[in-house]
């Protein structure tokens, strides 16, 4: 009877050990596999789920939900696009997950650098549609028609040598837009007699296309874009005369006082002006901001970078996601007494710059 307790669980212990080495967990052979370790950078968000992710704070989330990854072969003088593999199973929000190629997709022993790209359910972007033998990695293009269609899209680039023993290859995709947030207070109804209409936020130049392998603007329009166009006049007007702001309870928003927020994401674009303004029924303008970053007013607006015109650390709270520092607070531009004003680009997606409008 021992005996055969013994057979019994040998047997089931083989099944286990067959099950874990079957490759459905990820987990293959390194030896023999071909496994790909892919990873977004930012956590799930917890706010409101739409076709491209509002962006209402600073917070570093991200939707992605299709992703694949493009192989590009070396040829001896670049590298030329092979095939795709469709990763199943990406959830909204997963920041890591491993493909195990399939025994007969296998590739073969040779020098390659593969594209990994992460989309929301639904966007706006035209992807370049590869050739095999063709379409080199440089080619590689996400395409709007127009400024406004952006929504988030992420991408990583990684070379690696493909041996008959079998390669594990980890790949990170960021962001390959920018994001602009605008936190403002106290917008006066009035100035100068004349009666405030719109609040914009402009940028000189705005691109239609980004490079996936380098996150870099590809077709600037030439034409200035309004990042922010905001009709106040649907809004109260306080008994202070200011406008008591925008209304963003049903999305979850919670603001400072008769305060405005605004977010877009836009496609990287080199050597641009921003300028912030307040402007009457008929388009003219009554007060002018330019922003300058230390002693010029010309920026790059660069991938995976979140340009913010005041702070908000947290959609949710006012307090930056209820810690105890209170330099994590929200801090909304005040228009009725800020001279100079501070932007600044969140670590949490890449890199810090200071830049203050005047």
């Amino acid at each position: 009877m021992k005996t055969m307790k013994k057979i019994i669980l040998m047997a089931v212990v083989g099944m286990m050990m067959a099950a874990c080495s079957d490759g459905k967990d990820g987990l293959s052979d390194p030896e023999s596999g071909q496994v790909f370790e892919l990873s977004a950078v930012n956590e799930p968000t917890k706010g409101v789920l739409a076709r491209s992710r509002p962006l209402y704070s600073q917070e570093a989330v991200q939707e992605v939900e299709r992703v694949n990854i493009y192989v590009f072969q070396n040829n001896g003088t670049d590298y030329i696009y092979l095939k795709t593999y469709n990763v199943p199973n990406w959830t909204k929000g997963s920041t890591f997950m491993r493909f195990t190629v399939p025994d007969n997709d296998k590739l073969v022993a040779g020098d390659y650098e593969f594209l990994l790209v992460g989309r929301e359910a639904t966007d706006n972007y035209t992807l370049t549609s590869p050739v095999a033998g063709t379409t080199k990695i440089g080619e590689m293009m996400a395409t709007i028609t127009a400024p406004g269609n952006e929504s988030e899209i992420f991408a990583g680039l990684q070379a690696a040598m493909v041996t008959s023993e079998g390669v594990r290859v980890s790949m990170q995709m960021t962001r390959k837009v920018a994001g602009v947030l605008g936190y403002f207070k106290n917008v006066p109804a009035m100035l100068n007699n004349t009666t405030v209409k719109y609040l914009r936020l402009t940028v000189s130049n705005a691109d239609t296309q980004v490079g996936l392998a380098n996150g870099v603007g590809a077709v600037p329009t030439g034409v200035a874009y309004n990042l922010i166009d905001a009709d106040l006049s649907g809004q109260t007007v306080t008994a202070e005369g200011v406008y008591s702001g925008n209304d963003l309870t049903a999305q979850g928003v919670v603001k400072v006082a008769n305060s405005q927020l605004f977010g877009r994401f836009l496609l990287p674009v080199g050597s641009v002006t921003l300028s912030l303004g307040l402007y009457d029924a008929s388009n003219n303008l009554l007060k002018a901001w330019t922003v300058v970053d230390g002693a010029s007013s010309t920026l790059n607006l660069t991938a995976n970078h979140f340009y913010s015109l005041g702070r908000k650390v947290s959609k949710g709270d006012t307090t930056g996601g209820g810690t105890p520092d209170t330099g994590d607070d929200d801090s909304a531009i005040d228009l009725l007494k800020d001279q100079v004003i501070v932007l600044s680009i969140d670590p949490s997606w890449n890199t810090i710059h200071n830049l203050v409008i005047q």
